[in-house]
């Protein structure tokens, strides 16, 4: 996935916002690295939740850090990562 486009949720049900404090701790990235990612493309891009309030989806954040996994085991074999059952 892009990080940069939106994850359909399987329902609006499924739609959860995260605050910045809160992505900076699952990213492990600072606000600064967060900014720079989003700009380039590569993190996924808040939500404008009001005036001067935005938030991150959190199944985008999830997805992200699951794309970093992924990518590290497909550099560590050298090539395409096996898929587990």
């Amino acid at each position: 996935m892009d990080a940069g486009r939106s994850v359909s949720p399987s329902s609006p049900d499924d739609i959860s916002f995260l605050r910045l404090p809160e992505v900076i701790i699952m990213s492990g990235l600072s606000k600064s690295s967060i900014y720079e990612q989003i700009r380039a493309g590569s993190f996924p891009a808040p939500v404008p939740l009001g005036l001067r309030t935005v938030g991150w989806v959190w199944s985008e954040v999830q997805q992200w850090a699951a794309d970093r996994i992924e990518n590290r085991r497909v550099l560590s074999t050298g090539g395409a990562a096996r898929k587990r059952a």
